[in-house]
């Protein structure tokens, strides 16, 4: 939003100070404030105010960036920060955010970092001063003004001035009522001819010029920036991590963040990570630009410029794609950039990974600097000690091991014994092969893994045999409309009217653990996923209905490209993506319960039983064993919680409070169904089906409206959502070992990374964690090794030689039998 129409006139010099002062703004009121003191060569004074409550954010840089401009101006700027007695208001009182002790630290850190920033930046600082509210308001006169001012409001007016700053509730404090009070007469105070904020503090602002006149004071002109939207969406704030970069997040950190944020395909409004690039980022690469042009230099490429090397003359903003979607791409302004994303030439993924690689150049020179300096850390840890990135540093490094160094464990030594066994019997089964002793086999296609992965041609899930070591962390479907994220699974909207009530659901290569997505992935973990639990929707279908349309559950022993012939035309340019890993589905509303059955104590239960003796706060009885078998399953569910949140574990009761008393009772009976007749055959198949978790859903019933009907959806009885063990191998009273990511949490809990963002998994915990998943799969569908026929792979470097065993069809129909 523009000033007002301009009343004095200017000199052109004083024209250009007044545009610098007052552009890229949303709101400018009593410009000529300004414009009197410009027109009698003053010089013009201002200040910006932050209280030193949550830990600053990137959304610091707008008002930062919008700082430089006032400094190069020729403003004199003065940084209030709140310091002692009354000012400190503006940091404890507004609802106890902060502790007295707390705030002095806080007072400091913030000096040192925004001097920080502002170097990185490239801003001059010679006009710049950061003053503390004690400095002046413990003074009588100030004092006494505090007096008068509350003297001249209302409570009704000091609490609408505050509603949109101050945490304000139906009997608010005192406290909160005087807040906007000590900012109006801040304004007098430090002698300044605008006050300049966020316009969340406009009616602050408005307070204060209506009420310092009638003190006899001069009313001040006043400067607003626009919001910073958070990364899921509403206003970036310090007080939610999950919405905001800190400037000293690590490269880990920044991505996690990212990864996780709120970026609806083609859809500007609410986007948190476009809004980002619009208001922080093209206007940093823009102040780079300009500090080089006035230093005679050439538009900054490379380094921590966010322009690549090579880029088209006029470039501002780069972002690094694969080949395979069209390579890196360049914009010129932000308006081509949105245009290119809401076409969908701009996918998400793209724009999130142009994102987070900008804010690790930005950040790196202030994370560095925060890592050289003692005195800065110290401040630190005494100002957050909850969140002290100086005190993270510290336990990462007490906590790092080199796990190399180290013999092997029984597990590991275990699985080398299994591998070599699994090598000879392969080698067994060829020579038979060779000897025309076994089923004769067609002649050999051999297939790379980058192969593999993008053309599907192998069979892989009926093989047992993958080669692939590349992985589909992320879906790039421009036509369609992403509807969700989760922590493994895709969900797209299907286009054309006819497709409303369905759903796309793509099970990628993500792997998470404790609710956290690692960086990288378990090659054909989707694959595997998918095929598992079509299997199991199939056997399953008599104790209740399920949400999958295509491919036909009974499809699980089908090559993929067998099934995909299911699938609409329409989405054949994207099948090296969605290929073995993708279901149609019925578009149902989500019981928000994650209906878990335990057979056997162990995992969470286990530390929950040693406490208390309750598991879920069900009391359970004396004298039991880790990995002992209960006396019946029990129901133990838990809330389903949004990405990057933790589910809760909940008692039964609670189930009825949040579905109702009916649909509660079907669900815990149902699940304990599901869960026995799974167990039942796991049993056959010499496995033992400790606990698993259900989802379901609920689908109109036009017979009965009132009455809609129960489905199970999702996933089912997959490594991810189940634990499978050995049942020649179980022994009660020890941890069990298990075909699951039990494993992988193992080794994170050993590393010290439980819990943890940006974590990459070596590649042998990748390829143990792939293993015995694929093992799982295998043992519960009768394949490979575990079926009655077997088949023979053969592994030679970068290539597989996969053989598709001609009595394919004597396998299916074995196996199908066991349905």
């Amino acid at each position: 939003m523009s000033a007002q129409p301009d009343t004095i006139k200017l000199s052109p010099e004083a024209e250009a100070q007044y545009e610098r002062i007052t552009r890229n703004l949303q709101e400018v009121t009593s410009a000529d404030v300004i414009r009197k003191v410009l027109s009698e060569d003053r010089v013009v004074k201002a200040y910006w105010g932050t209280a030193p409550t949550g830990r600053p954010h990137i959304a610091y840089c707008v008002p930062l960036l919008k700082i430089a401009d006032f400094l190069t101006a020729g403003v004199n700027v003065k940084v209030l920060l709140a310091g002692k007695s009354l000012y400190f208001l503006h940091a404890f009182l507004d609802a106890s955010k902060s502790t007295l002790e707390t705030v002095q630290y806080r007072v400091k850190y913030y000096a040192t970092l925004l001097k920080t920033v502002f170097t990185a930046l490239g801003v001059p600082t010679d006009k710049l001063e950061f003053v503390t509210g004690s400095s002046y308001q413990l003074k009588a006169d100030y004092t006494l003004d505090v007096y008068k001012f509350h003297a001249l409001t209302s409570t009704r007016e000091a609490e609408h001035a505050g509603a949109d700053v101050v945490k304000e509730s139906e009997s608010p404090l005192m406290s909160s009522l005087l807040y906007p009070g000590l900012q109006a007469l801040d304004e007098e105070y430090l002698g300044v001819d605008f006050q300049f904020g966020g316009v969340d503090q406009r009616k602050i602002f408005m307070y204060a010029s209506h009420f310092l006149p009638r003190l006899g004071y001069a009313k001040r002109a006043h400067l607003m920036n626009g919001m910073v939207p958070g990364l899921s969406g509403g206003k970036m704030s310090a007080s939610d991590p999950k919405s905001k970069i800190d400037f000293l997040d690590t490269a880990a950190d920044v991505k996690s963040k990212i990864k996780n944020a709120l970026c609806p395909p083609g859809e500007i409004e609410n986007n948190g990570v476009i809004a980002f690039i619009k208001t922080v980022l093209l206007p940093i690469q823009a102040l780079k630009i300009e500090n080089a042009a006035n230093k005679g230099e050439k538009p900054p490429v490379g380094g921590n410029s966010f322009v690549f090397p090579g880029a088209p003359e006029g470039t501002i903003f780069s972002i690094s794609r694969p080949e395979k979607f069209g390579g890196d791409i360049h914009f010129k302004s932000y308006e081509e950039l949105e245009k290119s994303y809401i076409a969908g030439d701009v996918h998400p993924g793209d724009l999130k990974t142009g994102v987070q690689d900008a804010l690790i150049k930005f950040l790196g020179p202030i994370r560095e600097a925060f890592d050289a300096d003692k005195e800065w850390q110290e401040i630190e840890r005494q100002a957050y000690p909850s969140s002290s990135a100086a005190a993270k540093v510290e336990e990462k490094k007490t906590k790092k091991k080199d796990v190399r160094s180290k013999p092997p464990t029984e597990e590991e030594r275990a699985a080398l014994r299994a591998a070599k066994e699994k090598e000879k019997a392969a080698k067994e089964a060829a020579k038979a092969v060779n000897e025309g002793t076994a089923l004769p086999v067609p002649p050999v296609d051999k297939t790379t893994p980058s192969q593999l992965v993008q053309s599907s041609k192998a069979a892989v899930a009926a093989s047992g045999v993958g080669a692939s070591t590349s992985c589909v962390i992320s879906t790039h479907l421009p036509k369609l409309k992403l509807l969700a994220k989760g922590k493994v699974r895709d969900i797209y909207a299907l286009p054309g009217k006819e497709d409303e009530d369905k759903l796309l659901f793509v099970a990628t290569d993500r792997m998470s653990a404790f609710d956290v997505i690692m960086d990288n992935g378990i090659p054909s973990k989707g694959i595997t996923l998918t095929t598992l639990s079509l299997f199991w929707f199939e056997k399953l279908k008599d104790v209740i209905p399920n949400h999958v349309i295509h491919p036909s559950p009974s499809s699980c022993f089908s090559t993929p490209a067998q099934s995909w012939e299911e699938f609409p035309r329409s989405l054949d340019e994207y099948r090296d993506q969605l290929e073995g890993r993708s279901m149609i589905v019925k578009k149902c509303e989500v019981v928000k319960i994650e209906a878990i059955v335990r057979g056997y104590i162990t995992g969470s239960a286990w530390s929950e039983y040693k406490k208390s003796q309750t598991v879920h706060g069900i009391q359970m009885p004396a004298g039991l064993v880790e990995s002992e078998q209960l006396p019946k399953p029990l129901f133990t569910p838990s809330t389903k919680a949004d990405q990057g949140e933790h589910d809760e574990n909940i008692h039964p009761d609670k189930v009825k409070d949040i579905c109702g008393p009916e649909l509660a009772v079907a669900i815990e009976e149902v699940a304990i169904k599901l869960y026995s007749t799974a167990a039942a055959y796991a049993k056959e198949r010499g496995l033992i089906l400790a606990d698993t978790k259900f989802e379901f859903g609920l689908l109109p019933n036009p017979a009965s409206p009132n009455n809609p009907t129960l489905i199970l959806i999702d996933e089912v009885l997959t490594p991810d959502s189940s634990r499978y063990w050995s049942a020649a191998e179980y022994t009660a009273g020890k941890p069990q070992a298990s075909f699951d990511k039990q494993y992988l949490r193992d080794w994170l809990i050993r590393e010290g990374l439980k819990g943890k963002d940006g974590v990459t998994l070596p590649n042998d915990v990748v390829g143990e964690t792939r293993k015995k998943y694929e093992e799982a799969r295998d043992r519960v569908m009768g394949l490979g090794e575990f079926g009655k026929h077997g088949r023979v792979g053969q592994v030679a470097g970068d290539e597989v030689a996969l053989q598709t065993d001609q009595a394919t069809d004597a396998i299916e129909g074995e196996a199908r039998k066991a349905f």
